[in-house]
């Protein structure tokens, strides 16, 4: 008889729980969003090019946004044996911020948007505090792929490096059905000009660059990208030898980047910007002192402030060359309508030189072999019309146009598809 009790007592609290699940499940699809503010959060750990592309993405929603500072995460390990001290203390002590935000910074849990965008790994953790202390209600957009399960993001942007990065991980991994996909790597898009000033605005920003007709913009890699190159101490000796060559003589601005190897730091600065800021000849072989020549050299190191922005830099350059590495100022200068040479593509291997061939193919980007190397001469035999200084390879078809706001309106419908489907 105990028996046949218990078992009804279990039977009838199941039920009841399982319509109180029902009933809460309901509430939740029917009113997700009602606590969480209108407006999107752009977290950023401060690089300009992240900035520039996730903002581009917040501004195509045409939501009110907001940029946040994301907050660096510590170690695996600090992170692991802090966290139950951190419990113990916020039990002993009030908080004097209650409701902060831990890895995002001026952000109360009391005022989370509906949308949350990322892109670097920095921001990573903020953007996963979001989602957490909203309960899963706040959508979160990661451009790239992020370092943590795919499925914790509501909408991955990818590149096709990105999707076969994936694929050589699994076929299962690059078929997903939270990520649109775009040719490069999405950098973002010049705001429109359209009223009066922004027209003003645009028209500064063409002088500036007509003032730049001959500025060459160079722009060195981390050192190593994952998908099949590693920056060497050859491939700057060939860079630097190359850069001097040039016949028309630019002027160069060099880019260094924010995050960038101490050794490759190093090598760069003793085998790159002191040759090409040393004086030297009018033609190499020449030591005749009436023909120095030293074009203008400015560097610009994004690991110290008061840099201007790479953006603005890359729009004023009549031309860019990048290091294989650099796959994300390759894929800034084509989207903003540069010429683009890569330099040390015939060493790239995996997936990192088929995605390089197709962009070759597709009349996006040339490799850096100027007029003066070592085997030109060869190469310009094969020649039929006029010769590109910095790419003698062989005959080129015009420069193509990327479009980039076509990405931008691509990414903008997939959130927004994304974003009925789950509050459906």
């Amino acid at each position: 008889m105990a028996t046949l009790l218990a078992r009804r007592t279990v039977q009838t609290c199941a039920r009841r729980n399982r319509g109180l699940i029902l009933n809460l499940t309901r509430q939740y699809t029917t009113e997700r969003h009602s606590s969480l503010a209108a407006k999107v959060w752009v977290l950023t750990n401060g690089d300009p090019v992240d900035t520039f592309k996730t903002t581009s993405v917040a501004a195509g929603l045409q939501i009110p946004f907001e940029t946040k500072h994301a907050v660096q995460a510590g170690s695996w390990v600090a992170e692991t044996l802090g966290r139950p001290l951190r419990g113990l203390g916020s039990l002993l002590f009030k908080s004097s911020q209650p409701g902060a935000l831990r890895y995002v910074r001026d952000a109360a849990a009391t005022d989370l948007p509906r949308i949350a965008i990322a892109a670097s790994r920095e921001a990573l953790p903020g953007l996963l505090e979001v989602r957490r202390m909203s309960r899963g209600k706040s959508m979160l957009v990661y451009l790239g792929v992020p370092q943590t399960r795919l499925s914790n993001i509501d909408v991955l942007v990818l590149s096709q490096l990105d999707r076969m990065r994936l694929r050589e991980l699994g076929p299962g991994r690059a078929n997903l059905d939270n990520a649109a996909t775009t040719l490069l790597r999405f950098s973002g898009v010049l705001a429109r000009t359209d009223t009066q000033e922004q027209k003003k605005e645009a028209s500064s920003a063409e002088d500036a660059a007509a003032s730049h007709q001959n500025t060459l913009a160079v722009c060195i890699g981390q050192g190593i990208e994952s998908g099949g190159f590693r920056l060497l101490t050859r491939d700057i000796d060939v860079l630097a030898e190359g850069l001097m060559r040039i016949p028309s003589r630019p002027r160069m601005r060099v880019l260094l980047p924010r995050a960038m190897n101490k050794g490759v730091r190093r090598m760069v600065e003793s085998r790159l910007i002191r040759r090409l800021q040393a004086p030297r000849s009018d033609t190499l072989g020449s030591c005749d002192s009436q023909h120095h020549f030293s074009p203008g050299v400015e560097v610009l190191d994004y690991s110290l402030s008061g840099q201007p922005s790479p953006v603005d830099v890359i729009s004023s350059a009549f031309r860019v060359v990048a290091t294989a590495d650099n796959v994300q100022m390759m894929a800034l200068a084509v989207s903003l309508g540069r010429p683009v040479y890569i330099a040390g593509e015939e060493r790239t291997t995996g997936v990192l030189r088929s995605h390089y061939h197709a962009l070759d193919s597709r009349n996006l980007v040339r490799r850096f072999y100027p007029v003066g190397s070592k085997y030109d001469y060869m190469l310009m035999a094969d020649i039929d019309g006029a010769a590109d200084e910095l790419s003698v390879v062989r005959d080129h078809d015009p420069w193509a146009k990327y479009d980039a706001q076509r990405d931008l309106a691509e990414i903008v419908s997939f959130i927004r598809m994304r974003y009925k489907q789950i509050n459906q």
